[in-house]
């Protein structure tokens, strides 16, 4: 993500880069993968099945792709951080937005 979001190539991400790849383009509702952007681009990788959310396995499939050991404790906590549990064992994009602390709609910043 961060190569992505560095545009200028020169090893870092600056605020206006930042904005551009939390932000997507200029859809209504920037909460939703269809917003655009650098993260919706994510979600969808992860987002195996096409479904709209990242189930234990999406998940477990990306950290291993990306070369991060996880185990089914470690997804499940994921998931539970994101508001899922028992009955909701899946991440929306707006819960990894949560997770990552880039929901637009409510800035930290």
């Amino acid at each position: 993500m961060i190569s992505l979001a560095d545009s200028n190539k020169d090893g870092f991400v600056e605020f206006e880069e930042f904005e551009r790849v939390v932000g997507g383009n200029d859809c209504k509702d920037k909460n939703s993968p269809s917003a655009g952007g650098v993260m919706a681009e994510v979600f969808k990788a992860m987002d195996k099945d096409g479904d709209g959310k990242l189930s234990h396995g999406d998940l477990k499939s990306y950290m291993h792709s990306a070369g991060f050991e996880a185990s089914d404790d470690d997804i499940r906590a994921m998931i539970r951080l994101a508001g899922g549990g028992e009955e909701n064992d899946a991440v929306s994009y707006e819960d990894l937005l949560r997770i990552l602390n880039v929901n637009s709609s409510s800035p930290h910043w």
